[in-house]
């Protein structure tokens, strides 16, 4: 994959510029603006996508990522930050368009193009902010390939969907999933699930369990927990594993058992898959965000060339039927 990108990347470049060499060095300073840092699994693949784009092209980029996860207030001043320094371009995940609106257009304003990655402004075109592209997911449409998955399982052993459903939180306030949670939700509830709701269960393993233990007493119909993330995933299967709860599908259906599903790439989600203890996860390819992120700047610094929309890099699906496959490619580089 990264020798088919680098080589479409120079295909892209010196079909578009004329450059004396990809080696040179350029005054391009381009910051990434995210609401995580790159220490994180996931965005650690975009950090090293955004490197991989920088190296190439010989420009600078700098990657300011949120010690808080979703800590919006970190984005704002990281965001006054890239302002200060006047750079050649801004690649951001706007998970709070209301509160990064201002800034963002002070920045095109002052002439600095924006990129947006990972989540975009949701906001109807009158409304929302004015930057040139968004590379990422289809965030309604991941929660509905997640909800897919999972009804297929419960059709085949059940004959049913799951009577509730609840899609467990991590990042209270980013809007990716408010609008993931509402994919899965529309879908179940399409299919006949009679109640499927969101609650907040924070990014810490500890509060997780301690939610969603009392959320499962006072509603025992619950037979799918739906995550936005990987490593919840991981930590809501530790929790059904621990209360006896947990639905596996490499062992016969029982009523009453809980299933999992989640989104992002991991090694832990992976085998969790393979060992049928989560039914499937959705990648949306991060390392494409932080590369193409990069690229699309230069190219605008460039010749003020951008494709005429935006960059879906998800959903995929992967489940038992390719995860033999997905496996050894992140195991190889930590990220997808």
């Amino acid at each position: 994959m990264r020798k088919l990108l680098i080589f479409l990347t120079i295909l892209l470049v010196i079909s578009f510029v004329a450059l004396p060499g990809l080696a040179e060095e350029t005054s391009y300073k381009f910051y990434m603006i995210t609401h995580c840092q790159p220490a994180d699994v996931f965005w650690s693949g975009v950090y090293a996508g955004m490197e991989d784009a920088a190296k190439l092209l010989g420009v600078e980029a700098i990657y300011l990522g949120s010690k808080v996860s979703g800590d919006v207030g970190e984005m704002v001043t990281h965001l006054e930050l890239a302002l200060a320094a006047s750079p050649n371009g801004i690649v951001i995940s706007i998970t709070d368009a209301h509160a990064l609106d201002p800034l963002l257009r002070k920045a095109i304003e002052m002439g600095i193009p924006i990129v947006a990655i990972n989540v975009g402004d949701p906001r109807p075109p009158e409304e929302k902010i004015p930057y040139l592209i968004y590379i990422g997911e289809d965030s309604y449409l991941s929660g509905v390939r997640q909800a897919e998955a999972v009804l297929k399982v419960f059709s085949e052993r059940y004959g049913r969907p799951p009577k509730t459903v609840v899609y467990a939180s991590h990042e209270p306030g980013n809007i990716v999933q408010e609008i993931r949670a509402r994919g899965v939700i529309d879908t179940v509830k399409a299919a006949g699930t009679t109640k499927a709701e969101i609650i907040d269960v924070t990014y810490d393993p500890a509060k997780i369990h301690e939610t969603l233990r009392a959320y499962l007493e006072a509603n025992p119909g619950v037979e799918y927990i739906a995550t936005g993330n990987s490593a919840v995933a991981s930590w809501v299967v530790d929790l059904l594993t621990e209360i006896g709860k947990l639905g596996n599908l490499n062992e016969p259906p029982v009523e009453g058992q809980v299933y999992v599903a989640g989104i992002d790439v991991d090694l832990a989600i992976l085998e969790h898959i393979k060992e049928g203890k989560v039914i499937a996860t959705i990648d949306q390819q991060q390392y494409l965000q932080g590369y193409f992120g990069i690229l699309l700047l230069y190219l605008w610094n460039e010749g003020m060339y951008m494709p005429g929309a935006d960059i879906s890099t998800g959903p995929f699906v992967i489940d038992q039927t390719n995860v033999d496959r997905m496996y050894p490619l992140v195991k190889e580089k930590g990220w997808h």
